[in-house]
């Protein structure tokens, strides 16, 4: 039982590192043969958890670049925060909408309400997600559920997808973690919500 232990050790050490090699191999692969950049411009990106943080500063980035932005986020005033930062900057195309993306009902009537005021999204970025800094033991059952309502399950709502393939053109970027490759004792929850984010990415390619 002890051998068997120490195998399965082994053998997720050596996947770990194989996962490290093959990204370092391709981030060199492509210095030394860049990709040609993609205009984002008159794309409409709809980017989720606008408010702050990452998604923040990937709305102020992506209205730089031209793009029409539409930011959501359950924090209906940071959310109006990060569209009037873009204004400030001269960039009129961004649109903010309250919207709990765990709540499936309120991400289809959101989502329809973008599409009749916006248009179609052309690049949405599911960048929402939360943590609880906790054991495994000390994580509420109601916490629980809401890292995975909002890391996980939200990203099954991909109302915006049809349109994409029917037009055959749009991209779904989901923010993931190292944490979905390195777990800490203290991300119990978190850490397997990003692997699924990651699992759930590569499903839809």
């Amino acid at each position: 039982m002890v051998v068997v232990k120490y195998i399965l050790l082994l053998t997720e050490i050596l996947l770990l590192i194989f996962k490290i090699l093959h990204c370092i191999f391709n981030d060199v692969y492509r210095l030394i043969r860049p990709t040609k950049e993609k205009s984002v411009a008159n794309e409409i990106v709809l980017i989720t958890g606008a408010g702050h943080g990452i998604g923040k500063e990937l709305a102020i980035g992506y209205a730089s670049l031209g793009a029409t932005v539409i930011c959501w986020d359950i924090n209906e005033e940071t959310n109006n925060e990060t569209m009037n930062d873009i204004k400030k900057k001269r960039k009129d195309s961004v649109y903010a909408y309250r919207c709990n993306v765990a709540d499936r009902e309120e991400v289809f009537r959101v989502a329809k309400k973008v599409k009749e005021e916006v248009g179609d999204v052309t690049i949405l970025i599911n960048n929402a997600g939360i943590v609880f800094i906790k054991s495994f033991l000390n994580q509420s059952p109601d916490e629980i559920a809401r890292v995975i309502d909002v890391n996980v399950t939200a990203h099954y709502w991909a109302t915006f997808l049809p349109s994409m393939i029917e037009k055959n053109h749009g991209h779904i970027v989901s923010v993931s973690s190292l944490a979905a490759l390195l777990s800490f004792p203290m991300g119990t929850i978190y850490c397997p919500s990003k692997s699924a984010v990651q699992g759930n990415s590569f499903l839809i390619e």
